[in-house]
């Protein structure tokens, strides 16, 4: 630790998400001291059409912030603000804005919106998917930043001036910078990882002027410093140092592993990230997983997306009536194999696993009268975690995995969690942190703070809930019977 940084220094972490702003106030003890939040909507009048407004992401932040304000007021003085030594910064991702001299000409098309699928499928065949892969590290689809500008503005192009993705827009909000970093450039689906750049044969491909791309700095790196319009939304002095930040994905996945390459996270929320680190840029020849660059530019995340979980949770739940929480404790009464249900859990229309299949459906197998409710509960939650010992396979193939963290709301079944671990046959760790991406941001921002930064390993210690091994043997076989039975899925 350098001399300029001082145990009551504080960094913020401020997560741009899906559906709301998180932000936190970390020491550099790695308390976790203040913590606020607000929400915002995404529209869609058309089909798959998801577009959020800028102006309400702004308005979230500065309501969020006033939130952690009043959580720090009470502990830290109305000064607190003096004692933040810098801001990290993460958010969702791919989600595009295009911006014009001063503003946006549009609502930003997040990474949910959908109507750009066909069309991209059409210009993507094959054999140009597997060369975009080994070039991107991305098996690129209709919602990356490049198609998306092409299919929603090529005839608006001349009055775009950048395009950013939401965290970054945020960013140029904050300091009047346009930049990006690697984590975030990935989702342009033209950044070479092997170059380090955006490539120019693929844009051009997409028909993006190069004109259009921001700059690209180090990940974790001073972007600049917090300007008077930034000062002013946040409630914060001016001056304080913004880190150009990361992706949410691997913010993450470093508050929760660290860059240990043996251990594994997983983010439950509407779907189920799995990453693990690795120093090596090890492509996929199946192209099962996403390579992306980690936090730091020496590392990559190995990512694998499970389309349905926390969203297949909630439909299940609201299909029965269920309140929160009950499909964890019905499946704690069923037993191993749910009574003879297989439930392979593809219900957002394809899966982004280790399959990357737009075709999977989901099914219920083996239904019959004797069913109990625990039993469907059950053979979902078994769905769910055997995709995921799918998931960890493809990565063990390259890289031994010794255990996973999670986070999410999985984290507060004791039952769902040993189940987990079971048919995983791993140690779990639960990370119980509302916002992880923010936690990490906010770690992160420590370099810009005058900290040394050790990036191979993690500190934040979890206890581990290790695997029944009788338990474990047993669903080693009713893993290949899923499988089986998933294959019958397309």
């Amino acid at each position: 630790m350098s001399e300029a940084a001082s145990p009551r220094q504080l960094t913020l972490g401020v997560d741009l998400g899906t559906s709301s702003v998180k932000v936190v106030a970390m020491g550099l003890d790695d308390v976790l001291v203040g913590e606020g939040a607000a929400s915002f909507g995404t529209h869609g009048a058309l089909p798959l059409q998801a577009e959020q407004r800028t102006e309400d992401w702004l308005a979230a932040a500065s309501s969020a912030m006033r939130g952690l304000a009043n959580d720090l007021k009470g502990s830290l003085g109305a000064d607190w603000t003096q004692q933040v030594a810098a801001i990290g910064l993460t958010g969702q991702l791919p989600t595009l804005v295009c911006l014009g001299d001063t503003k946006p000409l549009a609502p930003a098309i997040t990474w949910k919106d959908g109507r750009a699928d066909a069309w991209a499928s059409t210009r993507v065949d094959a054999a140009r998917r597997t060369h975009m892969y080994s070039r991107t590290g991305m098996p690129i689809d209709g919602r990356y930043l490049a198609p998306m500008l092409q299919y929603h503005f090529a005839d608006r192009l001349g009055e775009v001036r950048t395009i950013l993705s939401a965290k970054d827009y945020l960013l140029s909000e904050l300091t009047g910078l346009r930049l990006t970093e690697p984590s975030t450039a990935a989702g342009y689906g033209i950044y070479d990882l092997r170059e380090r750049r955006f490539s120019e044969d693929l844009a051009d491909f997409w028909a993006l002027p190069r004109a259009l791309l921001p700059k690209i700095k180090g990940a974790n790196t001073l972007a600049g410093p917090l300007n008077r319009a930034g000062a002013t939304l946040l409630g914060l002095r001016e001056g304080i140092p913004v880190s150009t930040g990361a992706a949410d994905s691997v913010c993450a996945s470093f508050a929760m592993a660290g860059l240990d390459e043996r251990v594994v996270s997983i983010s439950f929320g509407s779907s189920a990230v799995v990453i693990g680190a690795t120093a090596a840029r090890r492509f996929d020849d199946a192209a099962r997983y996403l390579l992306t660059p980690h936090v730091n530019d020496a590392w990559y995340g190995r990512e694998m997306d499970l389309l349905a979980t926390g969203t297949g949770y909630k439909w299940l739940s609201d299909l029965f009536s269920w309140a929160d929480g009950d499909i964890d404790r019905y499946s704690a009464e069923s037993a191993p194999g749910a009574h003879g249900l297989c439930f392979p859990p593809y219900l957002a229309g394809g899966e982004q696993g280790a399959l990357w299949n737009p075709r999977l459906r989901g099914a219920v197998f083996g239904l019959n009268l004797k069913a109990s409710r625990s039993d469907i509960a059950r053979s979902f939650l078994e769905g769910v975690f055997f995709e995921i010992k799918r998931c960890l396979e493809v990565l063990a193939e390259t890289s031994p995995i010794d255990a996973v963290m999670i986070s999410g709301n999985l984290v507060h079944s004791s039952s769902s969690t040993q189940m987990l671990a079971d048919i995983l046959d791993r140690e779990v760790g639960c990370i119980p942190d509302k916002s992880p991406a923010a936690i990490g941001a906010a770690m992160l921002a420590r370099r810009i703070a005058g900290v040394e930064l050790e990036f191979g390993r993690h500190t934040r210690s979890r206890p581990l809930t290790a695997p029944d091994q009788s338990t474990a043997r047993l669903y080693a076989g009713l893993y290949q019977q899923y499988l089986a039975r998933a294959a019958l899925c397309e």
